[in-house]
């Protein structure tokens, strides 16, 4: 885990906030046989919040992007977004409809 990923997650734990500081989406997916799966690996890596636990088959990453970072995520999304281990996090929680709703708004921000 990534010193910025650590200091996030214990700020979240230790002064939770009624109102989000920041809109920031997190993708989370495992180990899968697909050749997209090396890729989309090493654009999670590229993250400062990447994170990886478990090993082998049990494998999870995690990268956390902001609304600046828009285009990262969606480069991510579009390879692990049929995967059945893939979850997307918003403010590091899982709400309804993540996928179909905030992380589409997100994609706002790729305009420019």
């Amino acid at each position: 885990m990534t010193d910025r990923a650590s200091e996030e997650k214990l700020a979240d734990i230790l002064q939770p906030a009624s109102q989000a500081r920041e809109f920031k989406i997190t993708v989370v997916f495992g180990a899968k046989i697909s050749p997209d799966y090396e890729r989309a690996v090493a654009l999670a890596r590229r993250n400062p919040t990447y994170r990886e636990e478990g090993s082998g088959e049990w494998i999870r990453h995690s990268a956390t992007y902001r609304p600046k970072e828009a285009d990262a995520l969606f480069d991510l999304f579009n390879l692990v977004y049929e995967w059945e281990t893939t979850e997307v996090l918003v403010n590091n929680k899982p709400l309804p409809y993540a996928t179909s709703l905030w992380l589409p708004l997100m994609w706002f921000y790729r305009i420019r």
